[in-house]
């Protein structure tokens, strides 16, 4: 258990490690604007693959980085309209659970498994969610003969409008429960789970890839609130971290929501695609090297 205020273990310290997580954070602030994610997926890997932070450190700290980065891009974007007010508010509250129940998971999991293994399944896992979610993003919506969402397509109600989107007839439940689910998997992953909330808004609900976008980030400021608070019960958190994450992807988030706004929606998914597989390929390296390191 690592205290809140406690530098730690790394491979490098000081100013030396502030500065490698400021510049860590910059980039990953970019993402979060041009993206709609929080960056959790990407910065939990990173933090102990290139700098030796322990995951369970990493996991903490993550979700904790993840409200100043989301909050800040979701503002920008809630001022350039690109937010569905209703659909962020009802899937926020599913995904307020679901990171309470989710970080409550991880432990449990983790003392049943053993950290090495823990994260070796999660590992796995994570690389059959990013690659299907990498795979759904790239081609888009199906565009099929009527134009209506998989949420408006099932058969359970009751149902709402979100007029923000020019949707009708939307299931709530499905809402619910994609928020719930989305959620779990975050709170258990130490992510705020924006890379899986984007392909349920542009997929499954239905939103513009653009609303897509913000709508996520509100999501994920929510979400990422009660996991951190969880996680930091637990001791899976340092303040010192969050700081110098912080430090450089608040700018990052600004400059990320500029250029998406810019960019072309086809090229905003392509290249949220692109960077999905590379996270793929990080993880798969780490992945063989843990699992060589422990014959």
């Amino acid at each position: 258990m690592t205290g809140l205020f406690d530098a730690p273990a790394a491979y490098l310290g000081g100013v030396g490690l502030f500065l490698s997580l400021a510049g860590l954070g910059l980039g990953i602030g970019v993402l979060t604007g041009l993206f709609g994610v929080g960056g959790g997926f990407l910065i939990t890997p990173l933090l102990n693959v290139l700098l030796g932070i322990p995951y369970d450190v990493a996991v903490g700290s993550s979700l904790s980085l993840t409200i100043g980065t989301g909050a800040s891009g979701y503002r920008r974007h809630l001022r350039l309209g690109n937010v569905e007010e209703k659909t962020m508010l009802i899937l926020a509250g599913g995904a307020v659970c679901g990171m309470a129940l989710g970080a409550m998971l991880n432990e449990f999991v983790r003392r049943d498994l053993g950290v090495r293994d823990f994260t070796l399944i999660m590992h796995g896992l994570f690389i059959a969610i990013l690659l299907l979610t990498a795979l759904l993003v790239f081609r888009g919506p199906a565009g099929g003969p009527v134009g209506r969402s998989l949420l408006q397509r099932v058969g359970v109600g009751p149902r709402i409008d979100l007029p923000g989107a020019g949707l009708a007839g939307v299931s709530l439940p499905g809402m619910c429960a994609a928020g719930l689910v989305v959620g779990a998997v975050g709170g258990m992953m130490g992510i705020g789970g924006g890379v899986l909330y984007m392909p349920v808004l542009l997929l499954a609900v239905g939103l513009s890839v653009r609303q897509s976008v913000g709508t996520s980030l509100g999501v994920v400021t929510f979400g990422s609130v009660a996991g951190t608070v969880a996680y930091c019960l637990q001791g899976k958190a340092s303040l010192l971290v969050v700081v110098a994450l912080l430090s450089g992807s608040t700018l990052g988030a600004q400059t990320g929501a500029y250029l998406c706004q810019r960019l072309h929606a086809t090229r905003i998914r392509r290249y949220f695609s692109l960077l999905v597989v590379v996270v793929v390929v990080l993880l798969i390296v780490d992945f063989i090297r843990k699992l060589g390191a422990a014959h």
